[in-house]
């Protein structure tokens, strides 16, 4: 049992040592993972201001070529326009050349002289071409080399990669004096990518400029150019429902990014920038680093101080279960010895393993004579086989018996005692002892049939009284139902007694009623009735006679006993007797009846003379 105990609170222990781990693991989960979704919306929110910064930077610098090719296109004149191309070139540093062509897309003039005489293609530049008095500034996919004199477009099969020379063409519409004026700018992307680089470093993240129409003129990143359409498909969701956005997720190679993108205000680019996740979280990292260096031993401190308080309250509480227990043995030990109770302790085979001084006192046999020998030493034969299965069978279902035994003492004498028998079972339930109280009753039993016999037995003559009449009588009439017998009651009064009283005095009557109980007795069977009623009244109850004659014949004996003379001490005194006779079933059923019966017919004998007996008989009565 105490194992049993101690297993549970180690379980509980360890339970609610689980509990406080996964509160605990569950609390420090919360935190890093608010702490992450910081850090991420604080990138995104880094990404989208870096974004912004970069469509500003792109859009004044598309703004500055557009302005530039307007005012050329007011101020100069056609054989002027070579020289007014060069001059316009120094002023905007971030374009390779200005070129300007005619309806037909071939280059009549440019700030580089190679230039001059190239057609240019421009069916693939976005927006699509417009009409003829709309001035629009459109781009075009990205070339490789310095310049068109010496390069060509970008293609799967001649990409561009993204640390190669190369330039974008954008063609300029602005209107002049003698119509429409088209300008070819090839964009220096370096110019552009050094600013973004100034706010971005490689190892953050990247930045893209892509149309409208997803294909990438630039990045800073380590993508190669090919002329084709970008393949986020997030990035072309997102544009046709906003202009400007960020989501989780980009790639590029197996790096996930933070994403932020911006459509130019007035032109037909986009803006995107990408941090890189893990450079993003890599403040998050150190702080998540640094709290579980501090959280994990804390745990690791809290788990070991509650593992030295738990043991500490497990060998506080052993020692005080060791010292109660010491307590109960000791007071188990002083009980054991001075209990007035005879206590035998047996081992499961029955063997006397202790006894105490009560036992000794009560059975005669010492410690030393009894002390491995059976328990059954003790037993009287008295008691039948019914008796000990039955005591048995309770030991075997509950565990205990008591009840009242016959013991033999050392000596021989038999003893009455009120016995009860425990079982002490181990953890498995196998009988380990089995402990017997003993208490010598012989003295109670004695005395309790003495106030019995006294309750049902008349003082003066020892013979039953009224109430075991009534009973034996009651007993009689069943056993005579059942054996289909008669039954006999004389109702005995004596003549002339009262005479005696008042001559002799008291004494002599009572001695008398005395010697007439002796002789009565030795008239009748041990298995008939002799009761006292009370005053000079008795009853003689034949049980199980064969008729009526039969109970005539003992009346006429009794009557013959009673007429003989006594001798009381030194009187000789000489009474007679009336006899009612009464028999069951033939004149009442029932013992109050039967009695009666008996009694008026002794009535009738009385009044006849008396010293004879008469039969009740119906209709009779005085």
């Amino acid at each position: 049992m105490a194992l049993r105990r101690a297993l549970r609170a180690n379980i509980a222990f360890a339970i609610l040592m689980m509990l406080i781990v996964c509160a605990a693991v569950a609390g420090l989960t919360y935190v890093i993972h608010r702490q992450k979704s910081t850090a991420l919306a604080e990138a995104l929110a880094h990404s989208s201001l870096r974004t912004r910064a970069f469509e500003e930077h792109l859009s004044r610098s598309l703004e500055t070529v557009q302005r530039l090719v307007e005012f050329m296109a007011v101020g100069s004149k056609p054989e002027e326009m070579n020289a007014h191309l060069r001059l316009a070139l120094r002023q905007v540093p971030f374009l390779r050349s200005l070129s300007l062509l005619d309806d037909g897309g071939r280059i009549v003039a440019s700030s580089n002289d190679g230039n001059v005489g190239l057609r240019v293609a421009t069916g693939d530049y976005y927006p699509p071409e417009l009409s003829s008095d709309t001035a629009a500034l459109r781009i075009g996919l990205p070339w490789a080399g310095r310049d068109f004199v010496e390069g060509e477009p970008v293609s799967a099969a001649n990409p561009l990669p993204a640390d190669g020379l190369g330039f974008i063409p954008v063609l300029c519409r602005a209107r002049s004096r003698d119509g429409t004026v088209r300008i070819m700018a090839a964009l220096n992307p370096d110019s552009i990518l050094n600013y973004f680089t100034q706010w971005l470093t490689p190892d953050e993240g990247f930045a893209e400029v892509l149309r409208y129409d997803l294909v990438l003129l630039l990045t800073t990143g380590t993508t190669v150019l090919t002329g084709g359409q970008h393949g986020d498909r997030v990035l072309a969701r997102l544009l046709r429902e906003a202009e400007i956005g960020r989501y989780h997720g980009e790639q590029e190679g197996t790096k996930q990014t933070v994403t932020a993108f911006r459509a130019a205000r007035h032109f037909p680019l986009v803006v995107v920038t990408h941090l890189y996740r893990d450079q993003a979280l890599a403040g998050w990292r150190q702080e998540c680093g640094r709290m579980l260096l501090l959280a994990i031993p804390a745990l690791l401190a809290v788990f070991y101080l509650a593992a030295v308080l738990y043991r500490r309250q497990q060998r506080v509480a052993a020692e005080r279960e060791a010292v109660r227990r010491h307590d109960y043995e000791r007071l188990a030990a002083t009980v054991f010895e001075t209990v007035l109770e005879a206590v035998v302790v047996t081992d499961g085979e029955r063997r006397i393993v202790a006894v105490n001084p009560a036992f000794t006192r009560i059975t005669g046999y010492s410690a030393e004579e009894v002390v491995g020998a059976d328990l059954s030493l003790l037993a009287s034969g008295y008691h039948t086989d019914e008796f000990l299965q039955a005591m048995q069978h309770s030991l075997a279902t509950q565990g205990r018996w008591e009840g009242e035994v016959r013991n033999r003492r050392k000596n021989g004498e038999i003893f009455v005692a009120w016995q009860s028998i425990s079982q002490v079972r181990d953890d498995s339930g196998r009988i380990v002892h089995q402990v017997t109280g003993l208490s010598d009753i012989t003295d109670y039993c004695a005395e309790a049939e003495r106030i019995s016999h006294l309750a049902h037995h008349d003082l003066l003559t020892g013979l039953p009284n009224r109430a075991l009449l009534l009973d034996r009588l009651r007993q009689g009439i069943r056993q005579a139902h059942r054996d289909s017998r008669h039954l006999v009651l004389l109702f005995l009064d004596l003549d002339k007694f009262k005479p005696v009283n008042d001559r002799l005095g008291h004494t002599v009557g009572d001695r008398l009623l005395q010697v007439l109980a002796d002789r009565l007795r030795r008239e009748v069977r041990a298995a008939d009735t002799l009761a006292r009623l009370g005053g000079d009244e008795f009853v003689v109850v034949l049980h199980a006679v064969k008729n009526i004659r039969a109970g005539a014949v003992v009346a006429e004996k009794v009557r013959r006993a009673v007429e003989q003379p006594f001798l009381i001490g030194a009187h000789t005194v000489t009474v007679s007797a009336s006899i009612g006779v009464a028999v069951y079933p033939d004149h009442a059923e029932d013992e109050e009846r039967l009695l009666a019966c008996a009694d008026k017919a002794m009535y009738r004998a009385k009044a006849a003379g008396g010293n004879r007996f008469e039969v009740w008989r119906e209709g009779g009565e005085e």
